[in-house]
């Protein structure tokens, strides 16, 4: 199986493409504006073509061969303010880059056999406490016209007589690492949120990996229905969105925001806050689709795992055409991690307790943090060559450091994942305090570590 993906390196791209080449599909082509941003993003061997929507300029040679396209890309509904200017992006930006690919498909005469084309759940409109389907009619609004000249792109093209179009309506997709439960938690953390205007209004949300799982459901989809809701067969009103939330991270959620005060703030974009959509997804529930996260609790206590424990963690792969045995040698050698660490850190290896790394093996380092000059002491907890090992921290700067490396064969190649959980010391005065600077230092360190490994081995 081919595919091609536009809007690869947002938050369910990148997640559906590491899905994807884990099931074994490896043939995955990108449509992106930058090809070397793209491919550090995400780390798997994908090919990238680049396109430039705004100027109608696109590689055609991403569309060869492809069976399935999936279409993700578009202007992010709550980046900005909605001005004139920044609805015209929001709308463009869906129907052009959706009219670039079924004009490129009819000038080439690439057939794939399908597109799936995200839409999202706005489209219903607000219509209070209704309970809505598939078949539920249309509302009315910004969003709502989006969503449907977006749909009609594919819907009423003449291709669609001879490609399968399927539009996925989205809800609000839950993930730690990205939209809008990342914006949530600094307030909730605090103590200082609650409901939003009534907190009346539903909610209908989904789980990141529930998504993806419909996504690679539609991969292999042979029926005849073309639109499917994405969202949990559970919603919830903002208000029990806002309390399930505080319960779990045991937190006060006493402190409402006025509609007022939203539409103040927010200006028309505020409508994305203060009204839902009671949406349920009937169709997926007719394909006995298992939601794996289908209540709001098990969701955010899957997605929060970690940051209940004050634990963050950072996942980074990267793929080389080279086998296991050869990559694995590198990254034993201890020497070899002063090759891709930042210079300013001053990371040197002082000692190690045996002549070969193995499980047991203690290694003692030195670094500077933000000029501070710093002891490190490292324990390899687990050690199976050519797949992984692991180095636990067992003295240094911070309370936990575990980094798992995994080695995998993909693609005629190999693929490596940095899986790394670590913990700022001092508690939660310390997340307070130096969390963002830990984070961001430590996504420094990798985002350096992906380049030097790249330089090093040519690739």
């Amino acid at each position: 199986m081919k595919i091609l993906i536009t809007g690869a390196t947002g938050l369910v791209g990148k997640k559906l493409i590491e899905t994807l080449m884990f099931d074994g599909v490896t043939d995955i082509n990108i449509l992106t504006r930058n090809k070397q941003k793209a491919l550090k993003s995400i780390g798997f061997p994908v090919k990238a073509y680049e396109w430039d929507v705004k100027n109608g300029e696109i590689d055609s040679n991403a569309l060869k061969d492809r069976d399935i396209i999936i279409h993700l890309a578009g202007e992010s509904i709550a980046a900005k303010r909605w001005s004139d200017q920044q609805k015209k992006k929001i709308l463009d930006s869906r129907i052009e880059s959706a009219n670039l690919i079924l004009n490129t498909i009819e000038k080439t005469n690439f057939r794939p056999s399908k597109i799936i084309s995200a839409s999202a759940i706005g489209i219903y409109g607000n219509q209070d406490d209704k309970e809505l389907n598939e078949h539920s009619r249309l509302g009315n609004g910004f969003l709502a016209d989006v969503c449907k000249k977006w749909e009609a792109v594919f819907s009423e093209h003449p291709l669609s007589q001879d490609i399968q179009m399927l539009h996925v309506r989205i809800g609000l997709v839950l993930d730690i690492n990205g939209g809008a439960l990342e914006k949530m938690l600094p307030a909730f953390k605090a103590g200082i949120a609650g409901k939003l205007g009534s907190g009346k209004q539903y909610m209908s949300w989904i789980h990141l990996q529930d998504l993806v799982s419909i996504f690679m459901y539609l991969v292999k989809y042979k029926g005849d229905q073309h639109i499917f809701n994405a969202t949990s067969p559970y919603p919830v009103t903002n208000e029990e969105f806002t309390k399930t939330l505080a319960k779990i991270l045991e937190k006060p959620s006493f402190l409402p925001a006025p509609k007022l005060a939203l539409e103040i703030v927010l200006g028309e974009m505020a409508v994305l806050l203060l009204e839902g959509q009671k949406v349920i997804p009937k169709k997926m529930q007719e394909e006995i689709f298992e939601f794996q996260f289908p209540k709001l609790d098990m969701a955010l206590k899957d997605i929060l795992k970690d940051d209940l424990k004050g634990l963050k963690r950072l996942v980074q792969y990267q793929w080389f055409s080279m086998p296991k045995p050869e990559l694995f040698s590198f990254f034993k050698d201890e020497k070899n991690l002063e090759k891709l660490t930042p210079t300013f850190l001053g990371f040197k290896v002082l000692s190690k307790s045996t002549d070969d790394i193995q499980k047991g093996t203690i290694i003692n380092y030195t670094l500077k943090v933000h000029g501070v000059p710093l002891k490190w002491k490292t324990e390899i907890e687990e050690f199976e060559p050519n797949d992984y090992f692991v180095d636990n921290q067992v003295s240094g700067p911070y309370t936990k450091w575990y980094h798992q490396h995994h080695f995998s064969s993909l693609a005629g190649g190999t693929l490596m994942k940095d899986d790394v959980l670590y913990k700022v010391p001092m508690g939660k005065l310390g997340r307070i305090i130096a969390g963002k600077f830990v984070d961001n230092d430590v996504k420094k360190i990798f985002s350096y570590r992906f380049d030097a490994i790249k330089d090093f081995f040519k690739i």
